[in-house]
């Protein structure tokens, strides 16, 4: 018996020693690609709507208006809204500053906060430990809610949204959880998938009058006359205003409409996206060997181009240009 498994485990080590690792290897390019500009320093942190640099500035997913805002220090931008910069460190600190970089608001609460939004006077947060809260800048704190724990989770973390008079939570569990502002009850608890792990709302908006959210298995519609869902390996997620492109693990792109019905895909061999956008009508996916896949929203025109190295160090698309390390893209 000892010698069997000795020959089985010498067979398992020579087979995956023999397997080689495949990597994506396009046909053909169009060209090749350079950064055309340098930033100030280097990227250290990212999150869904914001990166991080080495010297505490920031860059934002959908502005460029914000670059000399400064980040306290082991604080990360959460969100920019309605000209306010809301920032938080790993030990619950938030802190709000103005336009003029004024701090007008701070308040440390009992875990990290990963997720907020603003209405207002008004705050929806997410916290480290699957708490939901709802709080006042005056008033304090008017709900909270700890659910299961989420011990690995995802650095794409939603951020909640305010609609009339409810809140929209995406929590580190796979869930929606609806609030009343009025009665400060859940109204609705929708389970989006329930994976153990890195299970997190990773994408939480509304087009067309419905809800779409994504964990990194499934994509869900929500509207008051039903609800549908499609799972998939996903890597990352687009929305525009007519349909939803899902970048899943395997290199495939796939189109759905807001049934989600498959309207198109294509199939990338060996791919693995690092960072994809929408811009300008066309959508942008970096490759992690050294690669950018940009095509029209109908998955039609492909253009392969090469990249001047491989995508390892950290990297943000934002704005039209892809930040990689401390270098610019220009996708323009």
């Amino acid at each position: 018996m000892k010698h069997f498994f000795i020959t089985l485990f010498a067979l398992i080590f020579i087979c995956a020693c023999g397997t080689k690792r495949q990597y994506f290897e396009p046909a053909y390019t169009d060209g090749e690609l350079n950064h055309n500009g340098s930033l100030k320093a280097t990227i250290v942190d990212w999150n869904l709507f914001s990166a991080k640099l080495s010297n505490n500035q920031i860059i934002l997913k959908n502005t460029q208006a914000t670059h000399d805002f400064k980040l306290d220090k082991n604080y990360i931008l959460l969100a920019y809204q309605d000209g306010e910069f809301i920032e938080a460190d790993d030990n619950g600190n938030l802190k709000i500053y103005n336009s003029t970089h004024e701090e007008t608001y701070s308040y440390k609460f009992d875990a990290t906060v990963v997720g907020i939004a603003l209405n207002g006077d008004d705050l929806a947060l997410v916290l480290a430990n699957n708490s939901i809260v709802f709080a006042n800048r005056s008033l304090g704190i008017k709900f909270i809610q700890t659910l299961t724990p989420a011990p690995a989770q995802d650095n794409r973390v939603a951020n909640p949204i305010f609609l009339d008079n409810v809140i929209i939570y995406p929590t580190l569990d796979g869930k929606i959880m609806v609030l009343s502002k009025d009665t400060l009850k859940i109204v609705k608890d929708i389970v989006v998938s329930a994976e153990n792990f890195f299970n997190n709302i990773i994408h939480l908006s509304i087009q067309n009058n419905q809800i779409i959210a994504a964990t990194a298995k499934r994509v869900m519609i929500i509207d008051p006359r039903r609800t549908i869902y499609q799972d998939f390996d996903i890597k990352d997620i687009a929305v525009s205003d007519n349909a939803i492109f899902i970048f899943e693990k395997n290199g495939n792109i796939v189109k759905t409409d807001y049934n989600l019905k498959i309207l198109e895909q294509k199939k990338f061999d060996f791919a693995i996206f690092t960072k994809v956008n929408l811009y300008h009508g066309h959508l942008y996916a970096f490759e992690k060997t050294g690669y950018l896949i940009k095509s029209d929203l109908n998955l039609e025109n492909i253009q392969i181009f090469k990249f001047s190295e491989p995508v390892e160090k950290m990297s943000f698309m934002g704005d039209g240009k892809f930040y990689y390390g401390d270098k610019i893209l220009d996708l323009q």
